[in-house]
């Protein structure tokens, strides 16, 4: 997208991480204290759950990927980061920018891919403890059962224990309880496709696992700090 003067917006806060590079300069975010200048010269990764603030001149062309790592749910989230863009993710941007404009969603959603996985490769915070197998067997079983009932039952079972003891392995492994989990999980979900599809509250709601609106509104609320319609008209699509 090309930024105009309108691309200025204070306290940005949402469940997806966002890599930001820029193919002219002029644009900045702020987090922390810090000030990031954007531009073709490096790449700025902000972490889900970090607030920041950014400003822009107009005629600023911007690239940004949107995108989640599930498992990697940390209890403080990383700070905003800055490293150089080097040859190849240049390439790359210049390649996934040209597919944006011929409208080829399949090869830009590979090379939006392979965007982050050149970004990752040098990044401070990439490392990060490899997952169980039996952890991974339940965080999968989540993400398949989404849309329906997931209770402690089916993942207890999903882990070969029972489900007192899967409710204390499940905290220990991850600092919440199976529930706060699933519906941290739900809300993520319900923030990307506010973000990034067309589909009307109702459907979101539906598609993230809940039975009504009313639920789903009253929900959100409580992780996002506001409601569903606000987070789409305001915050969603920076």
């Amino acid at each position: 997208m090309v930024l105009d003067g309108a691309w200025r917006h204070e306290g940005v806060c949402s469940p997806f991480w966002r890599v930001f590079y820029d193919f002219t300069p002029g644009a900045w975010v702020v987090s922390g204290g810090r000030r990031f200048a954007l531009g073709p010269g490096r790449v700025v990764v902000m972490p889900d759950g970090v607030p920041f603030d950014c400003g822009t001149r107009a005629g600023v062309e911007h690239l940004w990927v949107h995108f989640s790592m599930y498992r990697i749910l940390p209890e403080a989230a990383p700070a905003v980061s800055a490293q150089p863009a080097g040859p190849g993710l240049r390439a790359v941007a210049a390649e996934l920018r040209g597919r944006l404009r011929a409208g080829d969603v399949a090869a830009a959603r590979h090379l939006g891919a392979a965007l982050l996985h050149l970004v990752f490769a040098d990044h401070a915070g990439a490392q990060t403890p490899a997952v169980p197998e039996r952890l991974r067997r339940v965080l999968q079983r989540i993400e398949a059962g989404l849309g329906g009932p997931i209770d402690n039952r089916l993942l207890a079972e999903q882990a070969g224990m029972s489900v007192e003891a899967f409710i204390r392995w499940f905290r220990g492994r991850t600092g919440r309880t199976p529930a706060a989990f699933v519906a941290e999980r739900r809300i993520r979900e319900a923030c990307r496709r506010l973000a990034l599809s067309a589909d009307s509250i109702e459907q979101v709601a539906e598609a993230a696992g809940f039975a009504n609106r009313h639920h789903f509104s009253r929900v959100f609320k409580r992780f996002a700090g506001c409601g569903p319609a606000e987070f789409r008209r305001g915050r969603g699509g920076i």
